[in-house]
């Protein structure tokens, strides 16, 4: 009798260590949680699959549209008598997605899962975040530009860019508008977008890329999915913002002017 599938949707809580049965394996192929701070995925001990709830929630409203990631290609497997885990804050929960399989008495997962396993902690998916702030009560003035994000993989890795790109503003004194920000990508201090006509910015309105989706604020994804940015190792990546609005933008009082970028990528590391 060959092995039979059923719908997998458990959710794991942090602290906790599972353990598959004898006769089945999951196939992972979507991801959610509600930790605030990025966590990982342990499966047989080894670290893989960073995300966090702004990235993959786990559930799909209206405050967050992305919903739990899709993993795609870069699934993640749980042989038999295997331990998973989950890396998050404290109380949190992982909210795991795919097929489970049944396996007959004796039988085994198919060579190409197997090889997957063996693949998953140095192929996987990898959420990148972080945030510039300009200064308290410090005026942010037209044309000025600053990195917000940098990246350098090292010899043997590689990101690739080619999901959602999110980005927050916080603080201004007034309420954020099209054409306030614009975020540029260089690759090794070099603009990907390095021609564009006049009275025209190069980069993306900050408003285009809400973090997250949500119905208040942007229900679309800005993503890199038909123009993928890949890093190789040594290179360096550089996310940057820019006052395109043509006059000085002014922090509320008392605070700064900061903004939060957050991407879905694909992480690879070479192995021998």
């Amino acid at each position: 009798m060959p092995m039979a599938s059923v719908p997998l949707d458990k959710i794991l809580a942090q602290g906790t260590t599972y353990k598959t049965h004898e006769r089945e394996a999951w196939i992972i192929k979507k991801l959610g949680t509600d930790s605030s701070t990025r966590g990982y995925v342990s499966i047989d001990g080894k670290r893989t699959t960073y995300i966090h709830t702004t990235s993959a929630p786990l559930h799909k409203t209206s405050s967050n549209l992305l919903g739990p990631v899709d993993l795609g290609s870069l699934r993640l497997i749980v042989p038999p008598e295997t331990e998973i885990s989950w890396g998050g804050a404290s109380g949190s929960f992982l909210r795991v997605i795919g097929t489970k399989l049944i396996l007959s008495p004796g039988e085994s997962l198919e060579a190409g899962l197997m090889d997957r396993f063996k693949r998953q902690t140095n192929e996987y998916i990898y959420v990148i975040e972080d945030s510039y702030s300009h200064g308290t009560n410090t005026a942010w003035t037209a044309d000025d530009e600053n990195e917000v994000y940098s990246l350098t993989p090292s010899t043997i890795e590689k990101y690739v860019f080619d999901g959602p790109v999110m980005v927050d503003v916080s603080n201004l004194s007034t309420t954020l508008d099209e054409n306030n920000f614009y975020i540029r990508f260089y690759l090794d201090n070099l603009p990907l977008e390095n021609i564009y006509g006049t009275n025209i910015y190069g980069g993306v309105d900050v408003m285009s890329m809400p973090r997250p989706p949500n119905t208040t604020d942007g229900m679309v994804p800005f993503t890199l999915k038909e123009t993928p940015i890949e890093v190789l190792g040594d290179h360096t990546l550089s996310i940057r913002a820019i006052n395109v609005s043509g006059g000085s933008l002014s922090p509320a009082t008392d605070t700064s002017i900061t903004i939060t970028v957050t991407a879905i990528v694909k992480y690879f590391k070479q192995i021998s």
